[in-house]
C-alpha cells in the first residue's frame, strides 16, 4: 500500500515542471517588462519630440509675423528708395532702431544681390537659429527676422541624452534580473523620466514666458513705428495704456468682463489702435493746417489699415484673444456711442467694449497733448468737452466711469508728458 502511494505521488512531476515554469513566467515577464521600458522610452520620446516641435513652431510663427510686419511697415514709407544714405535709408534705420528686439533676435534687410543693407543686431554665423523673410518687392529687398535656438536645442540634448542612458541601463537591468526586479527598475525609470520631462518643461516655460515678454515687445515696436511719427516719440502709447487701464479698472465696477487679465491685455493691445497710420502719408498726417474733406477720408482709412495687417497677423498665427482685441480697438477706436462715427457706423453696444474705453482714452489724449495743428489744452477743459460727449460721442456709463476717475488722468498726464510746464503755459494762454 505504501509503494502503490508512492508510485502515485505526482510530486516528481512537479519537481520536473517547476524550472520549466519558472522559465516561462520568466521570460514573459521578462518579455512584458521590456515592451512597457520600450513604451516609456517611446512616449518619452515622443513627449520630447511635441514639446520641440510645439516651440519650434511658436517661434517659427512669431519670426514670421516680426517679418511680415516690418516689412508691410517698410512698404508703406512714402518714399522711393531704401537704400543707406538716401532719406527713405535713414527712415528704415530710424524704425529699425525703435523697435524693442529681444537679445537673442536681430532684423536684417538685404539687397537683391545679396549685400546686407540693414541689420538690427549680431548673431553669430554659428549659432542656431530659426528664421523667417519677408520680401520688399517694391525696393527690391528681403527682411530676414532670425531668433536663437541654441538654449532650447542645448537643453533637448541634455534631456535625450538623459533619456538614452537610463534606457539603457534600464535594458541592462531588465535582461539580468528577474521579471520582479525589472519591474521594480521600470518604474524607477518612470520617476526619472518625469523628473526629466519635469525639468524639461520647465525649460520651455521659460523660454515660453521669454517668447511671449518678444512678442511684446515686437508689439510695442510694430506700435510705435506708426505713432513715433505723428506724436511725442512714443509717450503718446504708454498714456493710452495707462488711461486704458485705469478706465477699465473703475469700469469693472459695471463690466464683470473687465478681469484682470482683460485689463491686462487692453494695456497692450490699446498701444496698437492707430497702427494703421503707417499706410497714410507724412504729407497728410504731418499737414499742418485744415485737412481737405479727401484728406479726411484718407486719414480715415487708418482704421481699416490697422485691422487688416492684424487680421493678416491673426490668419497666420492662429487663434489669439490679444490678436482678436487689438483689432476690435482698431477698426472701433472712432466709432461714435450715437451711430455717427466711422468706419462702420457702429452703436451703443454694437461696438465692441475695449474700443469704446480706448476712444475716451485717445480723445482726452489728443486733447491735452501738442500736435503740429494745434497746442495742448488744460485738464479741465478736455474734461468739459468729453463730458459734453457723454451719450452722443461716449458710451454714458464708461464717460460717469471717467469723470469718477478724472483725477487719475490728470496725474498720468503731468508725469508722462514731455516738457509740462511748457504745455501747461500754453495751455493756460
Amino acid at each position: 500500500m505504501q509503494n502503490l502511494t508512492m508510485a502515485q505521488n505526482p510530486r516528481p512531476v512537479r519537481l520536473g515542471a517547476a524550472p520549466e515554469r519558472l522559465l516561462i513566467i520568466a521570460v514573459i515577464l521578462l518579455a512584458q517588462g521590456l515592451v512597457v521600458g520600450m513604451g516609456w522610452w517611446s512616449g518619452s520620446r515622443n513627449l520630447l519630440t511635441e514639446v520641440i516641435d510645439e516651440y519650434t513652431r511658436r517661434v517659427e510663427a512669431a519670426a514670421q509675423d516680426t517679418a511680415s510686419g516690418v516689412a508691410l511697415a517698410i512698404a508703406k514709407l512714402d518714399v522711393d528708395s531704401i537704400e543707406p544714405g538716401t532719406p527713405g535709408g535713414d527712415r528704415v534705420q530710424a524704425m529699425l532702431d525703435s523697435l524693442e528686439l529681444p537679445g537673442e533676435s536681430v532684423i536684417s534687410v538685404l539687397a537683391e544681390d545679396g549685400q546686407e543693407m540693414y541689420q538690427s543686431g549680431i548673431i553669430e554665423s554659428s549659432t542656431p537659429t530659426y528664421s523667417a523673410s519677408a520680401p520688399l518687392k517694391r525696393f527690391n529687398a528681403t527682411l530676414t527676422v532670425r531668433s536663437e535656438s541654441k538654449q532650447m536645442l542645448l537643453a533637448r540634448d541634455a534631456a535625450t541624452s538623459a533619456i538614452n542612458l537610463r534606457v539603457l541601463l534600464g535594458g541592462v537591468a531588465i535582461i539580468m534580473l528577474t521579471g520582479v526586479v525589472a519591474i521594480a527598475l521600470i518604474a524607477l525609470h518612470e520617476r526619472r523620466l518625469i523628473r526629466a520631462n519635469t525639468l524639461l518643461g520647465k525649460a520651455y516655460k521659460k523660454q515660453s514666458a521669454s517668447l511671449l515678454i518678444a512678442r511684446e515687445g515686437m508689439i510695442l515696436g510694430l506700435a510705435k513705428l506708426a505713432d513715433y511719427r505723428d506724436t511725442d516719440t512714443g509717450q503718446h502709447l504708454d498714456r493710452i495704456s495707462e488711461y486704458s487701464a485705469i478706465l477699465a479698472t473703475e469700469a469693472s465696477k459695471e463690466y464683470p468682463e473687465l478681469d484682470s487679465y482683460c485689463i491686462d491685455s487692453l494695456r497692450l493691445a490699446s498701444s496698437l489702435h492707430d497702427i494703421g497710420k503707417v499706410g497714410i502719408p507724412d504729407s497728410i498726417l504731418l499737414k499742418p493746417g485744415a485737412l481737405t474733406p479727401t484728406e479726411r477720408l484718407l486719414i480715415n482709412q487708418h482704421t481699416t489699415f490697422g485691422a487688416d495687417t492684424l487680421k493678416s497677423i491673426h490668419e497666420r498665427y492662429g487663434n489669439d484673444e490679444l490678436l482678436d482685441m487689438s483689432i476690435d480697438i482698431a477698426i472701433a477706436h472712432h466709432e461714435r456711442w450715437d451711430g455717427t462715427g466711422y468706419p462702420n457706423n457702429l452703436k451703443e453696444e454694437d461696438i465692441p467694449l475695449t474700443a469704446r474705453i480706448v476712444s475716451i482714452a485717445d480723445v482726452y489724449d489728443a486733447l491735452t497733448s501738442v500736435r503740429v495743428y494745434k497746442d495742448a489744452m488744460s485738464h479741465e477743459k478736455a474734461v468739459g468737452i468729453l463730458r459734453e460727449g457723454r451719450g452722443t460721442q461716449f458710451d454714458p456709463n464708461l464717460l460717469d466711469a471717467f469723470l469718477r476717475v478724472a483725477d487719475e488722468f490728470d496725474k498720468i498726464r503731468f508725469s508722462m508728458q514731455p516738457n509740462y510746464s511748457i504745455l501747461a503755459a500754453k495751455a493756460a494762454a
